[in-house]
């Protein structure tokens, strides 16, 4: 029995799961299910202490690093610059992890 898609809210708008999302709505879900999972596999390897926190901080920085020079560099600014953020935004969680792990708070 095949039982109807409930509906989620998307952007303010209702997305009943049986519509056809758009291009953008498609590349935005495969970006936020891509860091999603970065994320998590990160997280895990840090658990099972294949690598540090340090080291995945290390490499998240080299990568904003990267984003913040093709923002000077004038290479698609703004995509840029979003990147960035978003990959401080998961280097600071990643940091937290480890917080968490310790019994400190974030």
């Amino acid at each position: 029995m095949n039982l109807p898609n409930p509906p989620v809210k998307s952007g303010g708008r209702q997305h009943d799961g049986n519509s056809v999302p758009s291009e953008e709505t498609k590349h935005l879900a495969y970006g936020d299910a891509a860091l999603i999972l970065l994320e998590c596999l990160m997280v895990t390897l840090m658990k099972r202490r294949v690598l540090t926190t340090h080291e995945m901080v290390d490499a998240v920085e080299a990568a904003i690093a990267t984003k913040r020079q093709m923002v000077a560099d004038d290479d698609h600014p703004e995509i840029a610059s979003v990147a960035a953020g978003v990959l401080t935004a998961l280097a600071n969680s990643l940091a937290a992890a480890k917080l968490e792990r310790l019994g400190r708070p974030p």
